[in-house]
């Protein structure tokens, strides 16, 4: 492993709190500049990057004030989940972002929520504090289709990944006790769960395409690796050390050739998603990392664009390998 002796390509800086969540978006319209990525801050900012001047199109303030935990951008319509327990969908109507319509589902932690589609229609799931479980609504007309009860045990659901697998929606979840555990969206059981961590499991990510693997970190050294059987068992692969505690976010790029992960420590890593060897530290931040996300179109001439948001509320744009 050599350090890789590059820079990031550009650095964005204007927001005044921790940087936590992260959506790049390439979709046409008339209120974005494309290609765009949007950010949002711990203290309820939401930024509008353009990637061509890189500079802000657009600056929001909403939930309160409280951290973003989830960004979205779809069909002209901007998404965002905050701590406060609600989920925004913003339009822009007469020169200014305003809040159309708006999930609600009670949140103490920092469980991001997911979007996906199941027969062509777009959903949200929202972790519920109060209730215990994970609420499954229609996006269009905003009802609740259906509710998961999660085990007492288990604790809090920390982070949440929607997967499809022989064509049906699955949902992945990692719990405040370690462990991962496995929905089907079509029965509304949780068919499979694995203990992989001896913390709350802080982040995860699964690659259905290439490896048939999914990765997970924990506030401990170690990144598990692990795989869902043909008879949907989830089912422990590897573990790699790495050289210190807290993985605060995990990243499968989409062509299957790499796996990045934020750490507490402010490094970014860089692994072979095939090998799981360390290919590169990146060092650039200065205070832990919170959140990563890949580009899908390259960002002026440069390919393999990726973002890297940190509490030194600096948001890293990277392009590798």
């Amino acid at each position: 492993m050599s350090k890789l002796p590059s820079p990031p390509i550009f650095v964005l800086r204007g927001h005044g709190g921790c940087v936590t969540s992260l959506h790049f978006t390439d979709e046409v319209d008339d209120v974005l500049a494309q290609p765009s990525l949007i950010s949002g801050s711990q203290i309820g900012e939401i930024f509008v990057w353009n990637l061509k001047t890189f500079r802000t199109q657009y600056r929001i303030e909403g939930h309160d004030k409280t951290s973003i935990l989830y960004l979205n951008y779809y069909k002209s319509s901007l998404i965002s989940h905050g701590r406060d327990g609600n989920l925004n969908v913003w339009n822009f109507l007469n020169e200014e972002w305003t809040v159309t319509r708006q999930f609600q589902s009670p949140n103490v932690g920092f469980c991001a929520s997911v979007f996906y589609f199941r027969n062509n229609e777009p959903h949200l799931v929202l972790f519920n504090d109060d209730t215990h479980t994970l609420g499954i609504y229609n996006y269009k007309n905003e009802t609740e289709d259906r509710t998961l009860k999660i085990k007492e045990e288990v604790g809090m659901c920390m982070c949440m990944k929607a997967i499809y697998l022989k064509e049906n929606t699955f949902l992945l979840t990692g719990y405040e006790s370690g462990h991962i555990g496995l929905w089907d969206c079509e029965s509304d059981d949780e068919i499979s769960q694995l203990k992989l961590h001896d913390e709350p499991v802080m982040c995860l990510d699964y690659d259905t395409e290439h490896k048939n693997r999914g990765v997970s970190g924990s506030v401990e050294k170690v990144l598990e690796t692990w795989t869902i059987k043909e008879d949907f068992t989830l089912t422990k692969v590897q573990a790699v050390t790495i050289s210190n505690a807290g993985i605060n976010a995990v990243k499968i790029r989409e062509d299957g050739k790499i796996l990045m992960t934020g750490g507490s420590d402010s490094n970014i890593r860089i692994f072979s998603w095939k090998s799981l060897k360390l290919l590169a530290l990146l060092d650039f931040h200065e205070m832990s990392i919170h959140c990563l996300s890949c580009s899908c179109f390259p960002v002026g001439k440069q390919t393999s664009v990726f973002a890297s948001g940190s509490k030194d509320k600096c948001i890293a744009l990277w392009s590798i390998y």
